[in-house]
């Protein structure tokens, strides 16, 4: 029987992360070691489960990202299986039993589920599973896709063979990863079947950031024909979808969205300008 090492990421999550440490125990395929990798919490949320058995607590001195967190987790784990799961989801109790026959393949490197949400509770949440979850879409499997590790499961072996994670990254660590992953020959599965639930809400500001990590967190530079098409894409697709739904409340997120984008993208390119020059 394969033996499963399971962590979870956590940064101020104290509501939630019971929730995340639950869905893993529940799992109809036991795991067999369960980490919690506490990235320099204020909020006491390590300290939940710090002297619980069966529960493993690495703590970090401060916040040093989700690289780091994420290599940490992987150095830490003892199993060649790794159930990685964020302290703001919650896992289906067959996520671990539906991910296993993928790796009867060797070059499977890593399997991740389709996020979805309960109910939503207001314009935010329906912003969100619109756009960003697309609750509406009917997803088919996909191999050799961009690693998503909010829910997954990875092969340790394949992941410290091409470095682990990319310490100095604070976001889309999990797609540069599933880059050299693919570069190395390796196979990245999504299965819609295996689902991971959001299990917090989110500002409009968080949608909007989440919304650009994962459409632009690590692309290349936002230029000026980028910024127009993604505000016509804004407006004759993500609104006019708002208002079919009969959610006006959403359509404003929907047209600002480009801007934030635009405005985060153009941030991200003007630091690493800086660095650059700073190096030279």
């Amino acid at each position: 029987m394969n033996r499963i090492s399971a962590y979870i990421s956590c940064f101020n999550n104290r509501e939630t992360l019971p929730l995340s440490l639950a869905s893993i125990r529940a799992q109809s395929h036991a795991v067999d070691e369960i980490l919690i990798v506490d990235d320099g919490s204020t909020d006491g949320s390590a300290d939940l489960f710090a002297k619980e058995p069966g529960v493993r607590v690495v703590s970090h001195p401060k916040n040093l990202g989700r690289g780091t967190t994420r290599g940490r987790a992987m150095a830490e784990a003892s199993h060649e299986l790794v159930l990685c799961c964020d302290a703001t989801n919650a896992l289906d109790p067959d996520f671990v039993k539906k991910a296993l026959p993928w790796f009867e393949d060797p070059k499977v490197a890593a399997v991740f589920g389709r996020i979805t949400q309960t109910a939503a509770r207001n314009a935010v949440e329906r912003w969100r599973g619109r756009h960003l979850f697309k609750l509406a879409e009917t997803n088919n499997v996909l191999h050799h896709t961009l690693l998503i590790t909010c829910g997954a499961v990875v092969r340790k072996s394949n992941v410290m063979a091409v470095g682990n994670y990319d310490s100095r990254l604070r976001h889309s660590e999990d797609a540069e990863l599933g880059r050299r992953l693919l570069a190395a020959g390796r196979d990245v599965v999504f299965d819609p079947e295996m689902s991971v639930f959001a299990t917090t809400s989110n500002t409009v500001c968080q949608v909007l950031e989440r919304y650009w990590r994962w459409h632009a967190g690590d692309r290349n530079p936002a230029g000026w024909s980028d910024y127009f098409r993604q505000i016509v894409f804004s407006v004759k697709v993500m609104a006019r979808d708002d208002f079919r739904a009969g959610d006006p409340l959403s359509i404003p997120i929907s047209l600002l969205c480009p801007h934030y984008q635009f405005w985060k993208s153009r941030r991200r390119d003007a630091r690493a300008a800086s660095h650059s020059s700073k190096l030279c």
